[in-house]
């Protein structure tokens, strides 16, 4: 399977991931009208991938409130029609699980039609070290106080020698599936993201992928599997000169296809048009991809490295337009709720 990152052909390479998801979900494509908030960039993992976080006591270091956040998301909710808040944040020592229980509460009391998907494995499992509890204590308190699902991020890739590179401080790739699996036991669906073009080789790529499959098929939890092109502008590794500039074009295809390839038809795969830019998510959408995950208003990590950061639900209608797919909004859990 590595090779075929190598295999010039990348238009049959399409071209087969293309037959595969019109197989598995027919030409429609999917996304979710969101929000999403940061609840604070403060972080103590210092990832060398990340230009979004800033250490404690920073000048220009935020935590918002509960009820900030429940503002913002009532007032996107009536102004945008959103149905679902993305929340994550830093690695921030100063918080407790009552701030996250108060915030999840007060977000379902002012905008109650709105799911909440939430703080990812490597933010449950540092909070859970922090805290002193166990993994399922916090995604239980979590659960009871509003959480509906939780966001993919933190995978980054699963291999532990490319981890000690690009995350070197967050909880290997063996302990991230566990979280994802013990909260898919527990009710608590999740998306799986594979960060791709630093310093990966094929095989970490593929291999990444595979354990999103196991994970599947032992669990029927992951909701989308979603490949995030890095986008390496001030963070450390471009500073250093580690990674030069974006994967180009055909790699993002291939990294697509080669996911569509192997996941079959079972897992959505998403074109992140926040990473990748909307031009070319419309080609994923013809390499395998079947999602556009959401309209994002408000992103403020990716921003950060120099990335566009939002899109209306009719521009996200287009791409898929543009693609030959019939555009369908969805929500949270995948279910369909208008055809555009």
């Amino acid at each position: 399977a590595p090779k075929l990152f190598v295999e010039e052909d990348f238009m049959a390479l399409a071209k087969a991931a293309e037959l595969v998801a019109l197989k598995a979900s027919g030409d429609i494509v999917t996304f979710v009208n969101n929000i999403v908030i940061n609840y604070s960039n403060v972080c103590v993992a210092k990832c060398p991938i990340c230009a979004f976080y800033r250490p404690p006591k920073h000048p220009e270091a935020y935590t918002r409130s509960p009820e900030e956040v429940a503002k913002a998301t009532a007032e996107a909710a009536a102004k945008l029609g959103v149905t679902e808040l993305h929340i994550n944040g830093g690695f921030d020592p100063e918080l407790s699980v009552e701030y996250f229980e108060e915030l999840f509460r007060e977000v379902k009391r002012t905008a109650p039609g709105v799911a909440i998907k939430g703080p990812t494995m490597a933010e449950v499992d540092y909070y859970a070290r922090l805290w002193r509890m166990s993994w399922r204590e916090v995604l239980e308190r979590f659960k009871a106080a509003g959480l509906d699902a939780i966001s993919g991020g933190g995978a980054e890739l699963f291999a532990e020698d490319v981890r000690r590179v690009v995350s070197p401080h967050k909880l290997s790739g063996e302990e991230w599936l566990a979280v994802a699996e013990l909260a898919h036991k527990m009710g608590i669906p999740s998306n799986a993201t594979m960060l791709y073009g630093h310093v990966e080789r094929p095989e970490h790529l593929i291999d990444h992928i595979f354990r999103v499959k196991e994970l599947q098929e032992r669990t029927g939890g992951v909701l989308s599997f979603i490949p995030v092109k890095f986008s390496p502008y001030n963070t450390e590794l471009y500073t250093k000169g580690i990674v030069k500039a974006p994967a180009p074009a055909v790699y993002d295809v291939k990294v697509v296809a080669i996911s569509r390839l192997v996941l079959l038809g079972r897992t959505k795969v998403a074109a992140y048009w926040v990473s990748t830019g909307k031009r070319i998510a419309s080609l994923l959408l013809k390499a395998g991809a079947n999602d556009l995950v959401g309209t994002m208003y408000n992103e403020a990590v990716l921003r950060s490295a120099g990335m566009p950061s939002a899109a209306t639900v009719e521009e996200l209608a287009e791409i898929a337009r543009e693609a030959g797919r019939r555009p369908v909004l969805r929500d949270t859990l995948h279910r369909a709720l208008k055809w555009l």
